[in-house]
């Protein structure tokens, strides 16, 4: 099965509206990746799923002819609109049956747009088994001889990264470098040594200034922006040394106001805190796009609810899968039986649903996404703390409302494990994530 099944979904769906004219083979006509480029002709929800739909598509034909004409294809109906009417919408739900989601409901959501709703229990199996079987390999592409290539190359003007006096721009820099080394190797692309190289091989360049050739010809600039004041918006002096301990100052004091970190094991809390502020560093630095000018925090505010929430409601998860664990030690529960024989139709719920349509299963669509426009000098880190904040608040929402472990009660028993189940699978995505930052996450609160 693709590692990215929302692209595989909207490329039988584009199959099933369009057809290959002049030669072009079936089924090859369109890549996967393509879809994501063409405006809001296919477009994946993650919130307000029940009005919205999980997966909805603009209506009206002329808006899909231009974008099936540079396919090579053609509707294959000659009508204003994709689906007129009931019988249409029927023989899509029939003909979805066979693809990799069966579409259970569409309708019509607006002029101009219709909505589907997928039979939730598919994509609620698939996605339990995928995440919790490849672990941390969920959403990496199989690597081969014929994939992609990429020489990556850091060029900091041989400036000092001494860590204690680097400045905060060179720090951004280097740490923007790091991460497209992880992203790359979580891709489908194969990173190969400069000497490897060759002439369809893609080779990029992370700096902090584009370099003077308009275009550069032989590379593509990954530029790393400015790191500017709050209020008169000039570069910062701040150091690395000066802003980590500023920030790991501000998750202690976030930490109080909360119910207090009590780390299991440890004499103090200055280790902690200092992961705290390392991650803080690094959202308050990628939060916006990395060519962008990125603003020091000095009030303890970031403009996203930033690390301090992401670690926490990550630690929630962690403690958790901590208590199910001890709790089965002492003989409360019973050990987590085989997915294969767990209730999945508990998950239906639409909190549930959530979780795992809108962010389990699209992050291997976000990774993709994130490199969508490399060859343009843009990789969108950004995307990536966004989608850790919004993950984080779902999943905080869940937390609120849903009870995990509760007393221990023949008939409670199936909901308890369905739901470990789905904890087990967001914690996995969330460390994917995180990892990817290069952020630890924490164990305990």
């Amino acid at each position: 099965m693709d590692c990215n099944p929302l692209s595989q979904f909207s490329l039988q769906l584009f199959e099933f509206f369009a057809k290959p004219v002049n030669g072009h083979a079936a089924g090859g006509a369109v890549p996967p990746s393509r879809l994501r480029r063409c405006g809001e002709l296919l477009r994946h929800n993650s919130d307000d799923l029940a009005e919205q739909g999980d997966f909805s598509l603009a209506s009206i034909s002329r808006y899909w002819l231009n974008f099936a004409s540079k396919q090579g294809c053609a509707l294959r109906r000659n009508a204003d609109f994709l689906l007129p009417g009931e019988e249409q919408r029927q023989e899509l739900i029939e003909q979805s049956k066979e693809w990799i989601f069966p579409v259970a409901v569409i309708s019509v959501l607006r002029k101009e747009r219709y909505a589907l709703h997928f039979q939730r229990r598919p994509i609620i199996t698939h996605v339990l088994k995928s995440v919790l079987t490849l672990a941390g390999d969920y959403g990496r592409p199989l690597k081969t001889v014929q994939s992609p290539t990429m020489w990556l190359q850091l060029r900091n003007d041989g400036r000092a990264t001494t860590d204690g006096q680097q400045e905060l721009r060179d720090y951004r820099l280097e740490q923007l470098y790091k991460i497209m080394l992880r992203l790359v190797d979580y891709s489908g692309w194969r990173l190969v040594e400069q000497e490897d190289r060759q002439e369809s091989t893609l080779c990029v360049i992370v700096e902090s200034q584009k370099c003077c050739q308009r275009p550069p010809n032989d590379h593509v600039c990954l530029v790393s922006g400015p790191v500017l004041e709050p209020v008169k918006k000039t570069a910062t002096a701040m150091s690395v040394k000066d802003y980590l301990e500023l920030r790991s100052t501000h998750m202690r004091l976030m930490a109080m106001h909360r119910s207090g970190i009590r780390p299991a094991g440890m004499d103090n809390i200055d280790s902690l805190m200092k992961r705290f502020g390392e991650a803080a560093v690094i959202v308050d630095l990628f939060e916006v796009r990395h060519t962008t000018a990125a603003i020091v925090v000095r009030n303890g505010l970031g403009s996203s609810k930033g690390a301090s929430y992401i670690l926490y409601n990550s630690a929630r998860l962690e403690t958790l899968m901590r208590t199910f664990a001890s709790m089965v030690n002492a003989g409360v529960y019973e050990p987590l039986p085989p997915l294969g024989e767990i209730d999945l139709s508990i998950l239906e719920d639409d909190m549930d649903w959530q979780l795992i349509y809108g962010y389990l299963l699209a992050f291997p669509e976000l990774l993709e996404s994130v490199l969508d426009n490399l060859q343009q000098g843009q990789c969108s880190v950004h995307l990536l703390v966004r989608y850790l904040d919004n993950l984080a608040s779902a999943f905080s929402r869940y937390y609120r409302h849903k009870k995990v472990l509760v007393q221990k009660r023949d008939q409670l028993m199936p909901i308890v494990y369905a739901r470990m189940y789905l904890i087990m699978a967001v914690r996995q995505v969330l460390n994917t994530a995180l990892s990817l930052l290069g952020i630890e996450p924490v164990d305990f609160v």
